[in-house]
């Protein structure tokens, strides 16, 4: 699973569901996504969305929620907080659309401990904490077939792997694959 390190309040408590599991959550509050969102169906309709600079057509094949997804849904955003609020820090897997991987912590520094603790290496961690995000993992196929393997935050462990992250942007077939 990908892993990324979100701000949150100190005192959070991420919600859970009726049978004690935690429900998935974006790291955005409904107000901000849901004007996100129809900025977005707004520049789909008057033709301006940067998805449609290049292919012009779809506008005439998909509808907005057809080709971006629905408008979001409240129950799977979390509250609304500022960043003087935000102060602490979590890990959080990010195959759905977010759940704690980790306890909420006053500092970076108690993370990166954590994170250590739990059999990171010190250049994974150090990688992942100035990131903030790393794949659900790499897999490297080399010149003779030799298969290279690392998941989640050991990922910038590999030499290789590394580089891959940090060439992987939001959009990449890194984070697409995790779905």
């Amino acid at each position: 699973m990908s892993r990324e390190i979100r701000r949150v309040p100190p005192d959070w408590k991420h919600p859970r569901d009726w049978r004690g599991h935690y429900r998935p959550l974006f790291d955005e509050d409904y107000t901000t996504a849901l004007a996100e969102w129809q900025r977005g169906a707004d520049q789909w309709e008057d033709g301006t969305h940067p998805d449609l600079a290049k292919s012009p057509e779809l506008r005439e094949e998909y509808t907005f929620s057809e080709w971006h997804g629905e408008a979001p849904d409240p129950d799977y955003c979390r509250p609304a907080w500022t960043e003087a609020e935000a102060t602490a820090y979590q890990v959080y897997e990010t195959v759905s659309e977010g759940t704690p991987d980790s306890p909420v912590f006053e500092t970076e520094g108690e993370l990166r401990q954590w994170l250590l603790g739990q059999g990171h290496s010190e250049k994974a961690t150090d990688a992942f904490m100035e990131h903030k995000w790393a794949p659900s993992a790499i897999m490297i196929i080399g010149s003779e077939g030799q298969m290279q393997y690392s998941p989640g935050i050991d990922s910038w462990n590999l030499e290789r792997g590394a580089q891959t992250c940090q060439e992987a942007t939001t959009d990449s077939v890194l984070r697409s694959s995790d779905g």
